[in-house]
């Protein structure tokens, strides 16, 4: 059997093991054709089945839809369960957003996002702005245009030549800050960082920065320090500057807000958002627009210079809707608050060993970070592959988590994300955190053997 060549955020499988084939889904569970259970503690690639595998009410809208209408010629004609459903992304998002429209791919998404904020500042006069500052070791996407704009070194690498090298500042890594600052010293070297950055670029070459709100496979669900996105959103207001919200793992519930910028107290200029989009049963994303950002473009008479073959998708569009009703009647958004601030807490026992440095998240995205010495942070040697080891140990104990690594330089630095579906219960996630813990303790003691052996 021939196995996809996929490197996904996470450490890359060996591709020369044999691995179980799923059959089906239900809940938070997988199953594979031996029958044997998996929790799927990262819901799919990450922060994607966030309603839960195998629901019967959207395999139904979809089957209702392409029945209608599967594709549109949208140069010619649009339709009702579109518009309606591009209106109810706009009412999701925060306060002020009045347009969205949808793609297929996170990568689309943000990439369409930047080609929006260049055409704001082109209609507007201000054709100098093309810059995008984003952060090192951070993820937006896997077209060469967004690896150029992303911060993950490794991924980058391969393609150097073909880079234009967009200007890169720090992670707001609270972590790992220097040890003579405080949070607000921290966030204020970061912020000055920031601003230092711009002048020496030139302000009037920068169209728009572009974060997470909480860094998720790149570094293991890392939320910002206090005030941190306040000091950068007024920032980019002093210089002009639009700022994209990458939402494409932190939206639609997965941070207990609606978009995970909602708990920074700052609105973006431009939202991208994915994968919970949705919950994994269409290949889902969209752009989201403020009034600020679309006007220009309607006083101008000016249409967007995006789209793809499959934007604004009426399938898209049924899936997207019964998405955002299932997370309304169930109430999914408050239900990742309260649950995630439950596991985080449940992680916490994870503190007594020796390699857990770091349990940190938002709602319910969660990442553990591994280390070689707790008082140091020093990170284990890449070789080791901790992360991918503890990956795999849990996937045989029936949990499915998210190793990743290069986290503190793009190189060195393991981690763990966890993002299980919103639907989870405090049962399972206990039955998490006892996977954690036997992975952890067996790696832990190989790890003590290898010394001895050496």
């Amino acid at each position: 059997m021939i196995k996809p060549l996929i490197h996904s955020m996470a450490v890359c499988p060996d591709m020369n093991k044999q691995y179980a084939k799923i059959q089906y889904g239900k809940g938070v569970y997988l199953y594979d054709e031996r029958g044997r259970r998996y929790l799927d503690g990262s819901s799919g690639s990450s922060a994607v089945s966030n309603l839960g595998h195998g629901r019967q009410e959207i395999a139904d809208v979809i089957s209702q839809q392409v029945s209608k209408i599967a594709v549109l010629p949208t140069h010619a004609f649009n339709s009702d369960i579109v518009e309606n459903y591009l209106q109810r992304l706009a009412n999701f998002a925060p306060e002020g957003f009045v347009k969205s429209w949808t793609v297929m791919s996170g990568t689309e998404a943000v990439e369409n996002a930047v080609k929006l904020a260049l055409q704001y500042h082109q209609v507007r006069g201000e054709n100098s702005r093309y810059k995008i500052i984003s952060r090192w070791n951070t993820y937006h996407g896997n077209s060469v245009f967004m690896l150029d704009i992303g911060g993950m070194k490794a991924r980058r690498q391969l393609y150097t030549k073909w880079l234009n090298n967009f200007p890169h500042i720090s992670p707001a890594y609270n972590y790992r800050r220097p040890s003579q600052f405080s949070e607000q010293e921290y966030v204020q070297s970061l912020l000055q960082e920031f601003e230092a950055t711009i002048l020496e670029t030139g302000p009037e070459t920068v169209a728009t920065f572009i974060a997470e709100p909480v860094i998720a496979a790149a570094m293991g669900a890392v939320p910002p320090p206090k005030n941190y996105f306040r000091g950068m959103y007024e920032i980019c207001q002093k210089y002009g500057i639009l700022f994209i919200s990458d939402e494409i793992l932190s939206g639609f519930g997965r941070t207990g807000e609606n978009f995970g910028i909602n708990n920074y107290g700052v609105t973006p200029d431009i939202i991208a958002a994915g994968k919970g989009i949705s919950g994994g049963y269409y290949p889902l994303s969209a752009v989201i627009a403020s009034k600020k950002v679309i006007q220009p473009l309607e006083d101008s008479k000016t249409a967007f210079l995006g789209g793809h073959t499959f934007s604004c998708n009426p399938v898209g569009a049924a899936v997207g809707t019964a998405v955002l009703d299932i997370i309304e009647n169930e109430q999914l958004v408050r239900r990742s608050k309260d649950m995630g601030a439950l596991f985080l807490k449940k992680l916490e026992v994870l503190r007594q060993y020796d390699m857990v440095g770091d349990i940190r998240g938002v709602g319910l995205q969660c990442g553990i970070e591994l280390v070689q010495d707790k008082v140091t942070k020093s990170p284990f040697p890449p070789e080791l592959g901790i992360s991918k080891k503890i990956g795999e140990k849990s996937i045989q104990k029936g949990v499915v988590l998210y190793p990743g690594k290069g986290s503190v330089d793009g190189v060195a630095g393991d981690h763990i994300l966890i993002t299980p579906p919103l639907t989870i219960n405090e049962e399972q996630l206990d039955e998490i955190v006892h996977a954690i813990k036997e992975c952890i303790e067996e790696v832990t003691v190989e790890l003590k053997n290898e010394t001895v052996l050496r």
